[in-house]
């Protein structure tokens, strides 16, 4: 009855009152006979009968004479039946074909090459039952068997099984549960059939009549949904939402439209749905869902609730300040704790004191905050609950930890589908505890910038080239970053991060192949003039500037003395410079050393005189009197002038070689540029070394009163070897300044041939300067050869080479025509 009133089931059905209200009665009757297949007011009996050995017999008998092209008709089948019945030692009465019918045209169609079709009677007369070869009565017997066997049980025919996330008709058939993202999902994403969907085409039980569901239909009704998982339409909204109020429909909600009489009647029931109140009352619901779900403060129970909603907005007030404390204090490298604890007791105390003294640096800011006028903190920090103040140490590591959840999270996003490379370095915190500092170097799409970011600290327990591999890969797997993604890898010259067989970067090059191993050109660079300081007279004139700096910083007297010294300078001598103290050498950065160097050389006559002042009287020092005689030999001071002078071509290469956003290409400019000034100065050695080097070394010998000389030891060594003695400065030309520069030239040859790569020198000739001069054809069979899985269209290159060497030509063109009008 579907909940209609009687009045209406009497117009529905053209009966009487009365019958419907006999019917309604015996409902449960009815039902039970419809369901058992019994009627008790029958009273034949049925003999029980068991026909499965009769059907089987009869129908082998009928495979075979077809199979002999024998025609068989209604007639000859009965009989044949009941010859086989009688042997089976029974009888009974068969209506046989319409039995094979009901049960599917595949138990009465042989497999066979005659074609064998079945043409069903309208009547019982066994005269029109007959057996027919024809092609088109087999097509249609299909159809009338597929009609005949129609059910009201939905099928599924999955046409579309990549859409079945987004199929309404899967997860009603399968019984699944919707989870409110899942139902955002389906109201917002759905599947959408295109105008080139093939839908199926269904006939009426005449197969005079054919249907299909249109497209329009989805698009006039937004709420109309198709699902390929059982080719019907669905009322999203109603099957979504069915708790609310109104009389619920069976189609389009509890049953697809995916029946032929369905879609014949479609226009008059999608009227009808439309304008019940259930589909208006679920299509509110859809609406409310959709942004309460965008937006959860828009909920109801939100909206209602207005104290909740000011809570929240004060505790965003207390917490903000707070947050940004802890964002201040990482930014400047201020320490969260000071020299002691505090307990909260202790914090309010002091909170309201200006002058008191806080415990811990995090203290004192929030401290600083209030004081400036924060009184809603300040509320919170006296009145607020002591297990709610959030400002514990355990607060504040968990909101670090968010802060760095949330800038990983920013740089993984800039890192998406980018080409990337990891830099590694280990290091040892103040608890001696070893840990990996990981960072990427990628190129950032919005910004157009080549960027480095710092990643995490991953600690470790070993730092084997296995173990250390494993820890990097497992982090780049656990953040989704692709290995086919990593191309480079930039680690120190460890051998247990650069070896070649069991080192880091050859274990990560079998995961990542195009992870191509490259050393710290800054380090390089610094390892190359290590080695080349490794000269007699440079190592020792930086030994004895070393001593001579911590001479004078291990004593606060003596550091006041040479103070004294620079400052009240009278005019007694030539000083070219402002400075007033002395800096360290640097025992790792070499580079560095040139700036410690340059400032000795400069105060090298106050430095002198100081330590005079400590060979006499009371401040008397055997010390400054050994040192004394070593600054004031002529080897010391000349060697001092050369290392000063080479080493500064060096420092602005270390500088530009430590940008961000440098390249390899001009990385390699770089040291190209440094080598060709170091052959220069080879070339030009008498020019050079007389005019800058020599001449600066004599205006201090005049100044502190030496003499230019060879040292002893460097005369024995000549005449042992049979050399002939020169002049000071030809000595120290030849044994000094050359051997040293020629240290260099090599070393650094030697230790940054890393940036003649052949991949990095072929991707330099696309620069636009460079592949003015190349040929593209040429040029295309090396980058096929090396980035042949990088290029997405190989075939294109040629002419991609082409137009981009002829748009260098006019761009260098219209350069040199500007700088002509200019």
């Amino acid at each position: 009855d579907n909940g209609l009133s009687q009045h209406t089931l009497t117009e529905k059905y053209h009966i009487s009152l009365g019958s419907v209200c006999n019917i309604l009665k015996r409902k449960e009757e009815y039902l039970h006979d419809y369901e058992t297949n019994q009627n008790q007011n029958v009273k034949r009996k049925f003999r029980n009968f068991d026909s499965g050995k009769l059907d089987e017999q009869v129908f082998e008998w009928f495979v075979d004479q077809r199979l002999k092209n024998i025609p068989i008709s209604g007639t000859i089948l009965q009989e044949k039946a009941r010859e086989i019945a009688k042997v089976l030692g029974d009888h009974f009465v068969i209506i046989f074909l319409q039995k094979k019918i009901r049960h599917g045209s595949e138990n009465v169609i042989p497999n066979s090459n005659a074609p064998i079709a079945i043409t069903n009677a309208t009547n019982n007369d066994d005269s029109n039952l007959f057996l027919s070869n024809d092609s088109e009565h087999l097509d249609q017997l299909n159809v009338d068997l597929n009609i005949s066997i129609e059910s009201n049980e939905l099928k599924v025919i999955d046409s579309r099984p990549d859409t079945n996330k987004n199929d309404i008709g899967y997860y009603l058939l399968n019984k699944l549960s919707i989870i409110d993202e899942l139902k955002y999902s389906l109201l917002t994403n759905h599947f959408k059939p295109n105008r080139k969907y093939s839908f199926p085409t269904l006939y009426s039980d005449d197969h005079t009549c054919s249907r299909r569901f249109l497209i329009n239909w989805l698009n006039d009704n937004p709420f109309l949904v198709y699902s390929p998982y059982i080719e019907g339409g669905y009322c999203i909204n109603c099957v979504l939402f069915r708790n609310v109020q109104g009389q619920k429909l069976e189609l389009f909600v509890d049953k697809p439209c995916y029946q032929y009489k369905h879609l014949k009647h479609f226009t008059t029931s999608c009227k009808s749905h439309i304008n019940s109140q259930f589909h208006q009352n679920s299509t509110i619901a859809t609406d409310n869902f959709i942004r309460t779900y965008k937006d959860p403060s828009l909920s109801i129970v939100s909206l209602i609730d207005k104290d909740r909603i000011e809570k929240i907005n004060r505790n965003k007030a207390i917490l903000t300040p707070i947050i940004k404390i802890i964002i201040t204090c990482a930014r400047q490298n201020i320490p969260l704790r000071g020299h002691r604890d505090e307990s909260i007791n202790d914090i309010r105390q002091v909170i309201n004191v200006v002058d008191a003294h806080c415990g811990s640096n995090f203290i004192a800011l929030l401290k600083q905050r209030i004081d400036a006028g924060d009184e809603l903190l300040r509320e919170h920090i006296q009145l607020g609950k002591k297990n709610a103040l959030y400002i514990s140490s355990s607060v504040q590591n968990e909101i670090v930890d968010c802060l760095h959840k949330y800038i990983l999270k920013q740089i993984l996003h800039r890192v998406q589908n980018c080409l990337f490379s990891i830099i590694v370095d280990e290091t040892t915190d103040t608890s001696t505890a070893e840990q990996l500092s990981l960072s990427l170097r990628y190129y950032d799409q919005k910004t157009n910038d080549i960027r480095e970011d710092f990643l995490t600290f991953i600690e470790t327990v070993s730092c084997t080239g296995e173990t250390i591999s494993n820890l990097i890969l497992d982090y780049l797997t656990t953040h989704n970053l692709p290995f086919h993604n990593c191309v480079g890898q930039a680690y120190d010259g460890g051998s247990n991060m650069a070896g070649i067989y069991q080192g880091c970067q050859a274990l990560i090059k079998q995961k990542c192949p195009d992870a191509e191993y490259y050393h710290c050109s800054n380090h390089c660079l610094n390892l190359a003039l290590i080695k080349s300081c490794s000269i007699l007279q440079i190592r020792n004139m930086m030994g004895t500037i070393k001593e001579i700096i911590n001479f004078f910083k291990d004593s606060a007297k003596r550091m006041h003395a040479l103070r004294s010294e620079i400052t009240d300078y009278q005019g007694e001598y030539v000083c070219l410079t402002n400075k007033k103290r002395l800096i360290s050498l640097c025992d790792t950065r070499w580079i560095d050393r040139n700036t410690s160097i340059e400032t000795f050389l400069e105060l090298y006559i106050p430095i002198v005189n100081t330590l005079d002042k400590f060979r006499h009287g009371t401040l008397k020092d055997s010390t400054a009197e050994q040192l004394y005689y070593a600054i004031t030999n002529f080897q010391h001071i000349i060697s001092t002038c050369i290392s000063c002078f080479l080493l500064s071509d060096i420092v602005p290469v270390s500088r530009m070689l430590q940008i961000e956003t440098l390249d390899f290409s001009s990385a390699n400019q770089h040291v190209d540029d440094l080598l060709e000034t170091f052959e220069q100065r080879k070339q030009q050695t008498q020019a050079y070394f007389h005019n800058i080097i020599y001449s600066h070394a004599d205006e201090l010998c005049k100044e502190l009163f030496v003499t230019p000389s060879i040292s002893r030891y460097s005369i024995l060594a000549l005449r042992q070897k049979n050399m002939p003695i020169c002049d000071p400065e030809q000595f120290y030309c030849e044994h000094v300044y050359l051997p040293f520069l020629e240290e260099l030239i090599k070393n650094i040859k030697v230790r940054l041939c890393v940036l003649k790569n052949e991949r990095i020198i072929l991707l330099i000739k696309l620069r636009p300067e460079v592949i003015i001069n190349e040929k593209p054809f040429e040029l295309t069979k090396h980058l096929l050869k090396q980035f042949a899985d990088r290029i997405p269209s190989p075939l294109q290159l040629n002419s991609e080479l082409e137009r981009w060497q002829k748009k260098c030509n006019d761009l260098l063109k219209m350069n040199d025509d500007w700088k002509k009008n200019g």
